[in-house]
């Protein structure tokens, strides 16, 4: 977990406001599709205007949703102990989901994923300490698709104890992860003060929200399973290619799930956000990479925070084919983009091709970003030790600071230990191996993959 002390904005107020004011007249007049009669039910009681399935909501609906969700969110762990409070600027990190593809880490070679690649990402991910939650990675072509989502989790669950964020198509699935995550928490009581879950169930752009979509909503609202109803839009594709015609349709497709959840299960956990893409039309293409979807993210994210709700994100990925500067530069970019953003549950960390390959080592190596970023976002101290007075007082003019107690006393503290990067010279560089950050990825991948299981306290 990261609780970055340095922050950015991407809105200003005046910005926020508008934006908001665009979001509440789009819902009262454009409106939105809802496929689900209980769903149409639920609104047409609160008081919103129900023609067919055609819905609009007005802003005191938002407003009284706004009231009934709760500021924090607590996932736990496998064990039943809170694990993540989602809320404030605590910024957490997770893989992502349904990959339909890997990169072989060993040959290079982009193949179908299988479930097998389940295990192998949720055990990496239980051992590297930057990240704080799991989703599957990989859609398994080995397994039947009515058992897909099924074996996931099972796959997740045995691997790693940290919190899960999940998918399903069937939303007859829900109940069965959750009877399975109850089972390995202990009990439902336990369940339900740190939920080990969280769905990812998604409207579709532009304005429609399907019967199982809303199916999700209402069985996690009845279970006491938090969700982030996200949308997954593309400017210029299911969504306006301008940012803020964009961040105005995704903040209307999440509130339309938040306002059925909120009346049909008041206090029910909800997490705000929605990752929006750009669709490049010279290709078709959902472009991940800076700087369009982070910075537009980070726009929805504080809108989230603008009402108070804990917020979903996405960084540590890229668009690149393989794990290379590209997909370096990009995981760099949108890591720090999200943790100065202060974006609470940021996910897809290992993700290449637009989200259609995940890595191995595409995830060591962002775990090490990570790990770089909250050093980064940390700011500085200004205590007395810090300032160091008495120490400089010692070392006097043209001394140095090897041998001085304060050094000893502080480096650990103030100096950066890589796992992966190489700040050797040249010379040692050469006589290790002249590996590449790829080289020493790929090992500390079989490494922790090797090794028994991390202690957890």
């Amino acid at each position: 977990m990261i609780e970055p002390k340095v922050r950015f904005r991407i809105l200003t107020d005046d910005q926020i406001a508008r934006i908001h004011a665009a979001t509440m007249r789009l819902m009262e007049e454009t409106g939105c599709e809802v496929e689900h009669e209980r769903g149409l039910e639920v609104l047409r009681k609160a008081g919103a205007k129900v023609d067919g399935t055609r819905v609009r909501i007005g802003r005191e609906l938002v407003e009284e949703a706004l009231r009934r969700a709760p500021r924090e969110v607590i996932l736990g762990d496998r064990d039943g102990k809170p694990a993540m409070d989602l809320g404030g600027d605590r910024v957490y990190f997770g893989t992502g989901s349904d990959c339909l593809y890997v990169l072989d880490g060993d040959t290079g070679v982009r193949r179908k994923a299988v479930l097998e690649d389940v295990r192998r990402f949720a055990r990496l991910s239980e051992a590297l300490p930057g990240i704080d939650f799991i989703m599957s990675m990989a859609c398994p072509s080995d397994v039947p698709p009515e058992r897909l989502y099924l074996e996931q989790f099972a796959a997740m669950v045995a691997e790693s104890a940290k919190p899960v964020v999940f998918t399903v198509i069937n939303p007859a699935d829900v109940r069965a992860i959750h009877r399975m995550s109850v089972a390995a928490v202990g009990s439902e009581s336990a369940h339900r003060v740190a939920p080990h879950l969280l769905l990812y169930p998604e409207p579709v752009s532009p304005l429609k929200h399907p019967q199982a979509s809303v199916e999700k909503v209402l069985l996690c609202g009845e279970l006491g399973i938090p969700i982030t109803y996200a949308p997954g839009g593309l400017g210029g594709g299911n969504m306006p290619v301008t940012g803020a015609g964009a961040v105005v349709q995704t903040v209307a497709e999440i509130f339309a799930g938040l306002v059925i959840q909120q009346f049909a299960y008041p206090g029910a956990g909800f997490v705000f956000g929605g990752c929006i893409g750009v669709m490049d039309l010279s290709t078709m293409i959902n472009v991940y990479g800076p700087p369009f979807s982070p910075t537009w993210t980070a726009a929805v994210v504080e809108m989230g925070k603008h009402y108070g709700l804990p917020t979903w994100s996405l960084a540590g990925c890229s668009d690149s084919k393989v794990v290379d500067e590209q997909a370096g530069i990009d995981s760099a970019l949108m890591t720090l983009c999200a943790a100065l953003n202060g974006a609470n549950l940021v996910h897809d960390v290992g993700y290449i091709e637009s989200g259609l390959t995940s890595s191995l080592e595409m995830l060591a190596i962002s775990d090490e970003v990570i790990a770089v970023v909250a050093r980064m976002v940390e700011g500085l101290r200004t205590d007395d030790d810090a300032l160091a007075l008495d120490a400089i007082g010692r070392v006097g003019p043209g001394g140095n600071f090897f041998g001085d107690d304060h050094t000893l006393a502080n480096f650990r503290r103030e100096m950066f230990v890589p796992r992966l990067l190489d700040y050797r010279m040249f010379d040692r560089w050469k006589s290790a191996g002249s590996k590449s950050m790829l080289d020493r990825a790929r090992e500390r991948v079989k490494e922790l993959l090797a090794a028994p299981p991390p202690a957890r306290t």
